[in-house]
């Protein structure tokens, strides 16, 4: 069947159509891809057997409960003890470097889609900021050696009431009646004190990032943090984090040296998916 000139025009032009069409699905999952985050497997515990071993790389497990890792021997419970915090940070490390990511992304544009923009916005809402360049500033990277040295101290590695009844690793008070929470046993001036109570330990130390991020007393701590991965340089900038002020200090360094605490700080998260059991 002949065609005309036009007709063949307008095949030409539906197929490079066609091609321009296949070529944007292919980018736009390509990039969804990039913006995905390593499947995580939650996991309960019943003993403290159950705890994945750890592994360089590492496999991204998120426990939803925990045991206290009191009765075991001293060697044995700070093993189990990293093993079961340092999946869950370095998660939220990938998913804080995936958010830096798109910031940076989102910020090289002249304009920005609706979507985007919800994005951003939020973004902005969660780190309590309206300016992007601040929130550059507020999303910073710590090295593992100094969060299993604070988890550590905080827990007394895996023995606190708080971690075990709430999986709150560091301590982290509330003041909403409306959020999960525990009593503690202890009153301040009388009153009822409250802990978070977070439905994993990776909701906990992305909490944990949250306040170093936001909090006004840690600005110093993020100048630092842009600057060295240090970890015994960074910890000279948390003696606001506790009361103890300078002693607190003076307890996470012991505690990063006798316990050699920063030859996990280049253990990565596995980038394939896991099979660990529920």
């Amino acid at each position: 069947m002949s065609t005309t000139p036009q007709s063949q025009i307008q095949t030409v032009l539906l197929f490079i159509a066609a091609l321009m069409f296949g070529f944007g699905a292919l980018v736009q999952i390509a990039d969804q891809r990039d913006q995905s985050a390593t499947p995580v497997t939650y996991k309960a515990l019943k003993t403290p057997a159950d705890i994945v071993h750890l592994t360089n790389p590492v496999e991204a497990v998120a426990y939803t409960s925990v045991v206290s890792l009191a009765p075991l021997p001293v060697a044995e419970k700070k093993q189990r003890f990293i093993a079961l915090l340092l999946p869950a940070i370095l998660i939220s490390k990938q998913h804080l470097q995936q958010q830096r990511t798109r910031l940076e992304q989102l910020l090289s544009l002249s304009a920005l889609n609706s979507e985007e923009q919800t994005w951003l916005e939020q973004l902005k809402s969660t780190y309590n900021t309206d300016s992007p360049a601040e929130l550059r500033q507020r999303m910073v990277d710590l090295p593992n050696s100094l969060i299993l040295a604070q988890a550590a101290i905080e827990t007394g590695w895996g023995s606190s009431r708080f971690f075990v009844q709430a999986n709150n690793v560091f301590g982290v008070w509330s003041f909403d009646p409306n959020e999960k929470r525990i009593m503690a046993r202890q009153t301040r001036d009388g009153r009822a004190v409250f802990v978070k109570r977070y439905d994993s330990l990776l909701g906990a130390i992305e909490d944990y990032f949250l306040t170093l991020a936001r909090g006004n007393a840690y600005i110093e701590l993020r100048q630092a943090a842009r600057h060295t991965q240090n970890s015994l340089e960074l910890i000279k900038h948390l003696h606001r984090y506790s009361e103890l002020g300078d002693d607190y200090v003076k307890r996470l360094e012991t505690m990063i040296v006798q316990n050699r605490l920063r030859r996990y700080d280049s253990y990565q998260l596995s980038t394939r998916s896991n099979s660990v059991s529920q």
